[in-house]
């Protein structure tokens, strides 16, 4: 595939994406049927924490045909095969080979799940609403999985985000007594705790149906659009939002929202972003209502962290981006020291690093002996220039790339320790390793030292939809493989360097693209995306 080709190319049909991750249980681990196996323990830290109860929605008239009939135990076994199939990667999880009993590192199991979890027709990746058909290896959009039924009669499918039964003839999620057991066994919970589940039912409300989506805004508290921004890029987030709905590390361990409680105030000593920012979390997607929220504890919590942030001025979003990073890493660290004493930085778990770390490489060749030498440098974003594409015509993502990564003459020459002389230099710059979500800042703030300015470049860039990164990688020339990412959020400056708005466009889980506006949501054609002119941009991992 052509590097500026942003269709996504075909699945293989060699083998069905329902049949690739085939799971059973076996003497209390979870074996797959590629020769990888997870052993589920909980650390002894932690509560035994519950996830959701779908014990309110009620069955159907075909599924209670099927259970009394005597398809019921292929019925149980293919749907706890579906929904583990699609349990989330969490840090509580231990991936072996099923051959040597090592390790198999995360990103590798969460590669293969993510060539699992996506339509057979159109590739649209597993954070959307992709669904496992009850009947047959079939695993499809939302769209595809109507079409699917449609042609077959296959009426029931597993919802991959909730565990939840979709019936297409009543056009609703339905559930049972008996699925519910077996997906709380497949998240690693039993059901035979009843006074824990009669209390989690007594305590449960059904939220709001645009909240489930979280299809609501941020009400604008003053100058604060580059927060809002910026949150609605994390909440649509799927490897974010999944983080925080299983971050038990930093939820029962961390004292700090606790003590704002019993104070009635937050201070120095007890402001926490990660809280912070998980209180958005639990009020967007659990909400009774789908009002604009105000992100004061947030707000509040930012200005005891950097005072730079103090008032009511308009800041950059990729700073603010930057600081939530930076403080999500801090907080991870915290939680680390306290518990073991020390933390570990290298091989860090935390949000920010689990989610947007990489490696660039540069290469400095020497023009006298044309030696290399290399430096790996770790980094969380792209930052890319655009300010000498200004006077080209028709300028796309991929030319931004290009410049990039190209061979740049360096002004300075260089000591060579390989010739021992003082020679002029060039340096390239390429990937050496990629991360599942890559955030990239297209550079359109510019500021003139000499007389101490700034402007703002408003030079249009083609962004795609799809970005093969493959021939920006070391790699590229050995493996020849392509390596597509997605894009699923944009954030847009509007107006001027000095007086500007920020708005965000994201993709939500039914693939639908929507404007974020402060507290103002609209729906919106991909093309306005493509053509936003955008500021930060968000890009998924979809194949490699």
């Amino acid at each position: 595939m052509s590097s500026r080709n942003t269709t996504p190319k075909p699945v293989s049909t060699e083998h069905p994406p329902g049949q690739l991750l085939k799971k059973e249980l076996h003497n209390g681990s979870l074996e797959l049927s590629n020769g990888i196996k997870k052993d589920v323990f909980q650390s002894q830290r932690l509560p035994h924490f519950q996830p959701d109860s779908f014990k309110s929605i009620k069955s159907c008239i075909h599924l209670d045909q099927v259970l009394d009939s005597r398809a019921k135990d292929t019925v149980f076994d293919t749907y706890r095969q579906a929904v583990m199939i699609s349990q989330p990667i969490g840090n509580g999880v231990v991936y072996r080979s099923k051959k040597d009993g090592k390790v198999i590192d995360q990103d590798e199991i969460r590669a293969r799940q993510l060539s699992s979890l996506r339509c057979s027709e159109c590739e649209v990746s597993d954070f959307q609403q992709v669904m496992i058909c009850l009947q047959c290896p079939h695993v499809g959009c939302k769209e595809h999985s109507q079409l699917h039924y449609k042609g077959t009669q296959h009426m029931f499918a597993i919802d991959s985000n909730l565990g939840l039964l979709y019936c297409f003839k009543c056009n609703e999620y339905i559930n049972h007594p008996k699925l519910e057991k077996l997906r709380l066994e497949a998240a690693g919970f039993a059901d035979d705790d009843i006074d824990n589940q009669e209390q989690i039912t007594a305590n449960y409300h059904n939220p709001n149906r645009l909240a489930v989506q979280g299809l609501k805004g941020f009400i604008n508290l003053g100058a604060t659009c580059f927060m809002s921004s910026i949150l609605q890029s994390l909440v649509h987030n799927p490897i974010i939002k999944s983080q925080f709905f299983n971050n038990d590390l930093h939820y029962f361990n961390c004292t700090y929202l606790h003590d704002q409680e019993v104070n009635e105030a937050i201070g120095d000593q007890n402001a926490c972003i990660t809280c912070s920012v998980d209180l958005i979390f639990k009020e967007l997607f659990t909400s009774k209502t789908s009002e604009g929220f105000g992100i004061t504890n947030l707000l509040t919590t930012a200005w005891y962290k950097q005072k730079s942030l103090a008032g009511f001025q308009e800041q950059d979003a990729h700073e603010f981006w930057q600081f939530l990073l930076n403080e999500f890493h801090q907080d991870h660290m915290r939680i680390q020291t306290q518990m073991d004493g020390a933390a570990k930085e290298e091989a860090c778990s935390c949000i920010t690093h689990s989610t947007f770390s990489f490696q660039l490489q540069s290469c400095v060749k020497c023009k006298s002996c044309d030696a290399i030498t290399e430096t790996v440098d770790p980094m969380i974003d792209l930052s890319l220039e655009i300010n000498h594409l200004k006077k080209q015509k028709n300028v796309d993502l991929y030319d931004c790339l290009d410049l990039f990564t190209s061979e740049e003459k360096l002004d300075a020459a260089i000591s060579c320790k390989h010739c021992s002389t003082r020679s002029q230099a060039t340096k390239t710059l390429k990937l050496k390793s990629i991360p599942p979500v890559l955030s990239i800042q297209l550079k359109r703030f510019d500021h003139n030292i000499l007389n101490d300015t700034s402007s703002k470049i408003e030079t249009p860039v083609k962004v795609p939809l799809y970005v093969n990164i493959a021939p920006y990688c070391v790699d590229h020339g050995q493996a020849n493989n392509d390596i597509v990412y997605e894009l699923f959020s944009a954030i847009c400056h509007i107006g001027s360097v000095n007086t500007g708005h920020y708005v965000v466009f994201t993709k939500n889980a039914q693939g639908q693209w929507l404007k974020f506006d402060d507290s103002v949501i609209s729906g919106v054609d991909q093309e306005d995306v493509v053509n936003s002119n955008a500021y930060l941009l968000y890009y998924i991992i979809h194949s490699i």
